[in-house]
């Protein structure tokens, strides 16, 4: 898009402060309106809906990443993950 390094590092980080300053504004105001106009529960329903719809594909995927890839992780690193509380208590 742009031809530079520095005009591409600038639109990031003007884009990445907007972003970082736009979530929790949202979030505020709609923390705001959820408490002062809730009708029977719907902007929690409403909440909710949001949550899954951006949440459960980004878990699904990892998921299907995890059972791609597991099957070449080695018999040592598998024994670790899955004691890895048991590993912790040793000193």
């Amino acid at each position: 898009m742009f031809e530079s390094a520095l005009a591409s590092g600038l639109f990031a980080l003007v884009f990445f402060v907007a972003f970082m300053v736009a979530c929790p504004v949202l979030c505020f105001m709609f923390s705001i309106f959820s408490d002062s106009l809730n009708v029977n529960g719907s902007f929690e329903s409403i909440g909710v809906s949001l949550v899954s719809l951006v949440f459960i594909p980004f878990i699904l995927f990892f998921k299907i990443i995890d059972a791609v890839t597991s099957p070449f992780i080695e018999t040592k690193m598998k024994y670790a993950i899955d004691h890895a509380n048991d590993l912790r208590a040793r000193d």
